[in-house]
């Protein structure tokens, strides 16, 4: 089938780096496949929306998380197939989907066996997602990180961050309103609206969440006595893969909500902080094909 396969040039270190140069002495041997290295995320979308007018059967993503979500946000709701191979720094939905990890020649086979599997994709405002988005604390986690930290230091470089956000980050008031009815109001310090059950890093924050079932699952951090001390324990659950226990998560499932908050604060998707509070989060029933075992 012919294929586009889309290489993010900084993804990945150590194996990660060296199994991308395997990948391309393998694909340099399959002419059905050609290949693209983009300069810059809207790079990475444009080329994806380009392979999705052009005749191309399926898009490769080789890279991680951020660049299935270019990709993603690239083919829209076109249908067309994605397959991965996952060489980034964490590699979420690859490690959901049992695709292996800094393995090319694994993930090839998979992808020339082209098992489509349907899923369920998410959207912000006009962003969409594939595993969650965020707003509040682990948005402004995102950003604060140094490039360049990440690149040498991988998932790490997260650690710093996000100790010094949780001594000093605010709560913020939220109201979300769910499927264009029920409304809650709550102070918290994040909320998160997750399509899979994975956070980051392996760190189960939704465990209820499945990728196909038409809902978005939402994890709502509120604050209360002794809230800094309660988020801290909060994490700690998360970092361990405990489902969060503490009476002051609330959790909700719906299709669609609506996110306002004052102040505003960041929003991440997938791992990118491109936006803020004040809109739609919805649910897009099996509205991404993607190639997996």
């Amino acid at each position: 089938m012919n294929s586009l396969l889309i290489i993010n040039p900084t993804s990945g270190q150590g194996k990660a780096a060296r199994e991308k140069r395997r990948l391309l002495e393998f694909v340099s041997n399959m002419p059905h496949i050609q290949v693209a290295t983009p300069d810059s995320a809207q790079d990475t979308i444009r080329l994806a929306q380009s392979a999705a007018k052009n005749g191309f059967g399926r898009v490769i993503a080789a890279g991680g998380d951020g660049t299935i979500n270019c990709i993603v946000n690239g083919i829209g709701e076109s249908g067309m197939p994605i397959g991965i191979i996952p060489l980034g720094t964490a590699n979420v939905l690859a490690h959901d989907l049992a695709i292996p990890l800094n393995n090319v020649s694994a993930a090839l086979e998979i992808i020339e066996a082209n098992n489509v599997r349907s899923v369920d994709l998410g959207k912000a405002g006009d962003r969409h997602f594939v595993l969650m988005t965020g707003f509040g604390f682990d948005a402004e986690v995102v950003h604060s990180v140094d490039p360049i930290a990440k690149d040498i230091f991988g998932s790490m470089a997260y650690l710093g961050s996000y100790i010094s956000q949780m001594m000093t980050y605010p709560s913020a008031h939220f109201e979300l309103t769910f499927d264009n009815g029920p409304t809650y109001k709550a102070d918290a310090y994040a909320v998160v609206i997750a399509n899979c059950g994975t956070y980051a890093y392996n760190l189960q924050i939704a465990p209820q969440a499945v990728f196909d079932d038409g809902l978005l699952d939402i994890i709502i951090f509120e604050t209360g006595p002794g809230a800094k001390f309660r988020f801290f324990g909060q994490a700690w659950e998360v970092f361990f893969q405990k489902q969060i226990s503490d009476p002051n998560t609330t959790y909700f499932k719906s299709s669609s909500v609506i996110v306002k908050s004052n102040p505003l604060v960041k929003m991440q998707v997938d791992g990118d902080v491109c936006g803020e509070s004040g809109l739609k989060v919805e649910v897009i029933r099996k509205a991404l094909n993607i190639i997996a075992p």
